[in-house]
């Protein structure tokens, strides 16, 4: 046991990103394998600009519930990879859109297949639990939407 075990639920935070980190180190390899310059911080936003025609910064942001900096930095680095590019909007010239690039249309399928074995992979993981992390996950977050961990700690 090591001492983020040892320290339980104070070490939420640290606990989640371990478990973050080795999911993404693990997922960085199986790109890897199928020749795609991607890391799993890029998957939230790439596969919502690859399922809309189109869309804004701040608009992607609300939907992945992500902030405005955030977005910018991930666009950005999909945008250096190639994968998506910021177009005008037809609509409102100063209102940038998020597209898949050529490089991301034709690298979608590829994509695609890796996504739908790492759910297969993700579903086998969360029925072997006893308890159902994404479950638990939706709880926490909703108790959390009713009040936020700062003002949890406040009333403390």
């Amino acid at each position: 046991m090591n001492i983020i075990d040892e320290l339980g639920e104070l070490a939420i935070g640290a606990r989640m990103r371990r478990l973050y980190d080795v999911f993404s180190r693990d997922v960085m390899k199986i790109y890897n394998d199928h020749n795609l310059d991607f890391e799993a911080k890029y998957f939230t936003l790439f596969y919502l600009v690859s399922k809309r025609n189109g869309i804004g910064i701040m608009d992607a942001a609300e939907e992945l519930s992500l902030t405005h900096p955030a977005i910018i930095h991930l666009a950005k680095d999909l945008e250096r990879k190639g994968y998506i590019e910021s177009v005008k909007s037809p609509l409102d010239s100063r209102k940038r859109l998020l597209m898949l690039s050529r490089k991301g249309k034709a690298a979608l399928p590829a994509f695609k297949e890796v996504w739908n074995k790492i759910d297969k992979l993700n579903k086998k993981l969360m029925r072997a639990q006893n308890n159902n992390l994404l479950k638990a996950l939706e709880e926490i977050e909703n108790l959390l939407d009713e009040k936020s961990y700062y003002k949890r700690y406040q009333n403390l």
